[in-house]
């Protein structure tokens, strides 16, 4: 039923958007680009943004595009307005990406490994263990190779706007894991994409796929005994709640890719572009600022909760996991999937090698 009623809001909301982006060009000056979109007094593409994203309010990926808002609707004079639909108001990650690509949402912030089926390149951030700190990430996602990777969402009807995080990806479960062999038959959610199935498959776990909204049920009856995910969504979510140990596994780190739907960023005069490419560029140093203090705040709460706890992942452990996804050839996957070289200019990027 949810499903149904997000489907009828993004169809009513299709018709705000080709009025936002599809207007007359009688008004565009003749030296501001290749937009069609009808432009204000300000010399700026009149734009209404239907945002989407699937994370809870209290995640760092909302009141990042909402900083995007304010800079946005301030410096365009009010011809450019956003209206932001969270917490999977308009369907999860592959439902409103989909309805971007269609043209019935304008912006989103899906996790990668989510619309890895629309954009094959982004399994290139699926490499386990990829990154050692935050430094290094950043790094490589302001790299040639991150950008390659934003404008491959092209290829899907989306135009690339830039990264915001979603973070290192931990597990949680109701067991003691010290070794390897503690994780042989752990019954454990994961998202529905290949490499990470094959990921758990080869630490020797029993990975499934199960939608995100259903997962605290599934974990509170028993239906899983373990999952993984950032720190944000374990805390937000109240994973901890029914998960008494967290193990800081640091396996996977995991971007929200922000995307425009490309007619309508093509239907935006050069001066609108570049005006939504800096207010962008501005939310995501900010995203940046927040989301580190926001990690540590959700591990302190998880620890006071007297519920749950965080636990330090041992290097002894660290390295045994490292080994047998060498060993079942995660790494040659992650290369397959993502085609071309994007994985290894990735790896490039971080300093990282097999």
């Amino acid at each position: 039923m949810k499903k149904f009623l997000s489907l009828i809001l993004v169809l009513g909301l299709s018709a705000s958007l080709m009025a936002g982006c599809g207007g007359s060009q009688e008004e565009t000056p003749a030296d501001e680009g290749s937009g069609d979109g009808a432009a204000d007094a300000s010399g700026y593409t009149t734009l209404n943004i239907i945002a989407a994203h699937g994370a809870a309010e209290t995640t760092s990926e909302n009141p990042s595009l909402l900083k995007f808002d304010e800079l946005s609707e301030a410096r365009a004079g009010g011809a450019a307005t956003v209206d932001l639909y969270p917490n999977q108001q308009l369907g999860g990650d592959r439902e409103y990406t989909e309805a971007a690509t269609q043209g019935n949402v304008t912006m989103g912030g899906p996790s990668t490994a989510n619309i890895a089926p629309f954009v094959p390149a982004l399994n290139a951030f699926e490499t386990p263990f990829l990154f050692s700190d935050r430094e290094t990430v950043y790094a490589a996602l302001d790299s040639d190779a991150g950008q390659a990777l934003l404008d491959s969402l092209e290829s899907a009807g989306l135009k690339g706007l830039g990264y915001f995080e979603n973070g290192f990806r931990h597990l949680t479960c109701n067991k003691d894991i010290n070794t390897l062999a503690d994780l042989n038959g752990l019954k454990i959610r994961v998202m529905e994409n290949e490499i990470h199935l094959a990921i758990w498959t080869a630490l020797g776990a029993n990975p499934g796929p199960l939608a995100f909204g259903e997962l605290y049920t599934a974990l509170q009856q028993k239906s899983f005994d373990a999952q993984e995910n950032p720190a944000e969504l374990i805390y937000n979510t109240k994973f901890y709640e029914v998960q008494d140990h967290v193990y800081l596994t640091s396996h996977i780190y995991t971007p929200y890719i922000i995307y425009m739907n490309l007619d309508a960023w093509n239907s935006l005069n050069a001066q609108t572009q570049e005006l939504v490419q800096e207010c962008m560029d501005e939310a995501v140093a900010y995203c940046r600022e927040i989301c580190e203090e926001n990690e540590q705040a959700c591990f302190d709460a998880i620890n006071d909760s007297g519920v749950s706890k965080t636990y330090e992942v041992s290097d002894e452990l660290h390295q045994e996991m490292v080994d047998a996804c060498t060993n079942a050839g995660i790494y040659d996957m992650v290369i397959e999937k993502a085609g071309g070289t994007y994985a290894q200019d990735l790896w490039a990027a971080a300093g990282f090698s097999v």
